[in-house]
C-alpha cells in the first residue's frame, strides 16, 4: 500500500502542533491525518532540517576558516616584505636562508598573543612548519605571478655576503700597507687613542663608508663620511658617518687624528679603484638586483592585489 504524502499545508499544521507538544493521537483527531503518517512526515522533515542546519553550520565554519586563511596569508606576505632587505652593514654574515629561517620561526599569525613565542623547541618547530606551509600556500595562490624575483633576491644577498667578506680582508690588507709606509704610525695611533684594536676599528670604519657609497651607487666619491668631530677639552673623535660610536677613535693630538683620516680615506679610495671590477661593481650590481626584486615582490604582494588573487584561487590549505 502506497504511503500517503502530506501536502505542504498539512505538514505545516503537523509541525506546528507537534512543536507545541501536542500528542500524536490528538494531532490525528485535529487534522484527520493518521498519527503514523503524521509522525513519519514530521520525522522526515526533522531529519532534513538537521541536514540543512549542518550544511549551513559547515558553510559558516568554512567561511570563518577562509577569513583566517586569508588573514594569515596577507600577514605572512607583509612580514616577508618587511624581512627582505639589503644588508645594512658590511659585517652581515648570515645567508639568505638564515634570514628566512628567522622569519619562519616568528609568531607571524600572533597565535601566542602578547606573551610571544616561548623558547620551547616543540612550539618553535610547530610555528616553523606552519609558516613554511603558509608560504607554500602563498606561492600556490600566486602561481600566475613570477617568483623569480624572490630567488634573485636570495642569490644576490648571498653573493653580497661572500664579496663583502673578501672586501673586508682586502680593506685590512690595504690599510696595513698604507700604515706600514709611515714609520711607527700604527703604534702612535694605538697609543694616541688608547685602543689596542685601533686598526680593526679603522678597517671597520673604512668598510662601512665604502659600503655606504656602494649602497648609494657612488663609490667614486671623496668619502666625506670619514671626518674629525671636536669633543671639547682638546679631544677629537675620528668618525665614520653614522656608524656605531664604538668604532670611533678619540685622540688628543689633532695632527694624529688628521693622519688617521687621511689613511682611512686613502684606503677607501684604493679599494674602490683597485677592486672596482671584481668587488665594488659586483656589489653594486647585486644591490640593484635586490632593490628591483624587492620592488617586484612588493607589487605582487600588495594586499589590494593579493586579496582578490587568493579569493579566486585555491591551495591545499583552503577550507573545503
Amino acid at each position: 500500500m502506497r504511503r500517503r504524502s502530506l501536502s505542504g499545508e498539512e505538514l505545516h499544521r503537523v509541525i506546528r502542533l507537534r512543536q507545541a507538544s501536542v500528542s500524536w493521537m490528538k494531532i490525528q483527531r485535529e487534522t484527520s491525518i493518521d498519527r503514523r503518517t503524521a509522525k513519519r512526515a514530521y520525522e522526515d522533515w526533522e531529519r532534513n532540517q538537521s541536514r540543512e542546519e549542518l550544511k549551513a553550520a559547515r558553510k559558516d565554519v568554512a567561511a570563518e576558516e577562509f577569513r583566517n586563511h586569508l588573514h594569515c596569508l596577507i600577514k605572512l606576505a607583509e612580514s616577508l616584505l618587511n624581512t627582505l632587505d639589503i644588508p645594512s652593514s658590511p659585517n652581515t654574515t648570515i645567508s639568505a636562508e638564515e634570514v628566512l629561517l628567522n622569519l619562519w620561526q616568528r609568531d607571524i599569525a600572533g597565535e601566542y598573543g602578547a606573551y610571544g613565542l616561548s623558547d620551547q623547541k616543540p612550539e618553535t618547530r610547530r610555528i616553523l612548519r606552519q609558516n613554511q606551509m603558509l608560504f607554500k600556500s602563498l606561492r600556490d595562490h600566486t602561481h600566475e605571478e613570477d617568483w623569480q624575483a624572490f630567488n634573485e633576491w636570495g642569490n644576490s644577498w648571498d653573493t653580497c655576503i661572500r664579496v663583502l667578506a673578501k672586501l673586508r680582508e682586502e680593506a685590512r690588507k690595504t690599510l696595513l700597507n698604507i700604515l706600514n709606509q709611515k714609520s711607527n704610525l700604527t703604534d702612535r695611533i694605538v697609543k694616541g687613542c688608547g685602543k689596542k684594536d685601533a686598526v680593526k676599528r679603522m678597517v671597520d670604519g673604512v668598510l662601512h663608508v665604502v659600503w655606504q657609497f656602494i649602497l648609494a651607487g657612488k663609490p667614486d666619491q671623496q668619502f666625506p663620511l670619514v671626518q674629525a668631530m671636536p669633543l671639547g677639552g682638546g679631544r677629537i673623535e675620528v668618525t665614520f658617518g653614522k656608524y656605531n660610536l664604538t668604532v670611533g677613535l678619540i685622540f688628543t693630538e689633532a695632527d694624529l687624528a688628521e693622519q688617521v683620516i687621511t689613511v682611512c680615506k686613502w684606503a677607501a679610495k684604493n679599494l674602490c679603484i683597485v677592486r672596482k671590477d671584481d668587488m665594488v661593481e659586483p656589489l653594486m650590481n647585486n644591490v640593484n638586483t635586490m632593490r628591483k626584486s624587492i620592488e617586484e615582490l612588493a607589487e605582487m604582494l600588495n594586499p589590494l592585489k593579493l586579496g582578490p588573487m587568493i579569493l579566486n584561487t585555491r591551495c591545499d590549505l583552503c577550507p573545503a
